[in-house]
């Protein structure tokens, strides 16, 4: 929390998504050496459609029916997702990740111009409700072992192209179709600002937005015109209630550095080092952001070197922060499944000795 806070804490904290951590022996053995546990979970029920079908996640949609059905393929589970409204029906496939159970979209809910309509139907129509009983319990039962950030849902520009549409799909209709395209997004802006007031009396300690931002996918004046805004309005008002506003930003992010400069949230989430791709080193990003938390997310393919070798990138990475800036190192992309038992306890073992 202090990190989250723009305070130095008396040592570098390390944390991993719960989804990310099998529960036994060596999971405890890494709690015990100070492994800190990020959850999440929804104060509010998600604009519908959302991705992942988990409690807490989907909201009703007043005159319309969710049909959800599953085949088999190749020995593989397909998930298909159908709404059915006055205006029209679409239709998700999903798959999951056997190792990480992660859910995949192999088929989007918009596949023609005329699903627009329909997407704006549903969302005109999403009833949300409040998960205050599911979030306490959430956070009594974390306790001190780490945080429930509070999730919020994608801005409209990231859940279209990465949820609804794809894309290929929604690069093509915002070029040629512009106008269902951007009332969609508006109606969605909309109500998720609905939800949002309602987030905001949920009592969470860090609200957390997954928007998974890429400067390839969402080039400058895309940023600057659909996520900006999003993020000025809840920034501010999450300012002024003292919560921190974080967001998930793991791609290729030097189109955006100035950009993203002048967004109006506290952290940048996920941090991909260039070994995973970025086009920015962490010293750039400090010295474009020097008014945000920067959090970094400890890259898989170091979890393949032998043990020394990791040792030795930490404690070159823990060098380059010093200590007058918040600093948590995060495991919140998948790593090998193969690895994680070896690598936890190393990384949580030269961490601790930082402070």
């Amino acid at each position: 929390m202090a990190v989250y806070r723009k305070e130095i804490p008396d040592q570098i904290p390390v944390s991993i998504y719960k989804r990310y951590l099998p529960t036994g022996e060596t999971e405890r053995l890494a709690r015990n050496v100070g492994l800190g546990i990020s959850d999440y979970h929804p104060p509010v029920t998600l604009l519908a459609p959302p991705w992942h079908t988990s409690p807490g996640y989907v909201s009703e949609v007043r005159g319309a029916d969710l049909r959800i059905c599953f085949s088999w393929e190749r020995g593989q589970m397909v998930e298909t997702r159908v709404y059915e409204t006055p205006v029209g029906t679409v239709s998700q496939e999903t798959t999951r990740d056997p190792n990480y159970g992660s859910d995949w979209i192999r088929k989007h809910f918009i596949q023609s111009v005329g699903d627009y309509q329909v997407m704006q139907y549903i969302a005109e129509n999403t009833v949300f409700h409040r998960n205050d009983e599911t979030l306490r319990a959430r956070i009594a039962d974390l306790g001190g072992d780490g945080v429930v950030l509070g999730r919020l849902d994608r801005s409209p520009y990231q859940k279209l192209l990465m949820e609804l549409a794809g894309p290929e799909r929604f690069f093509e209709d915002l070029a040629t179709e512009h106008g269902p395209v951007v009332e969609l997004m508006e109606v969605m802006a909309h109500r998720m600002d609905e939800a949002f007031g309602m987030f905001l009396e949920s009592g969470v300690e860090v609200a957390w937005q997954p928007d998974n931002i890429t400067g390839d996918m969402t080039p400058p004046d895309s940023f600057r015109k659909y996520c900006m805004p999003f993020y000025e309005s809840r920034g501010r008002r999450l300012r002024e209630a003292g919560i921190p506003y974080v967001v998930h930003m793991d791609g290729r992010l030097n189109p955006l550095k100035s950009l993203i400069a002048d967004s109006n949230f506290d952290a940048v989430e996920s941090f991909s080092l260039p070994m995973l791709g970025n086009d920015m080193t962490l010293a750039e990003a400090w010295q474009a952001w020097p008014d945000k938390v920067i959090l970094p997310n400890f890259p898989s393919p170091i979890c393949l070197e032998n043990d020394r070798k990791i040792e030795v990138f930490l404690s070159d990475l823990f060098d380059q922060v010093g200590k007058d800036r918040p600093f948590m190192l995060q495991v919140s992309e998948d790593i090998p499944a193969s690895e994680w038992q070896r690598v936890l306890p190393i990384l949580c073992r030269v961490a601790g000795r930082r402070k």
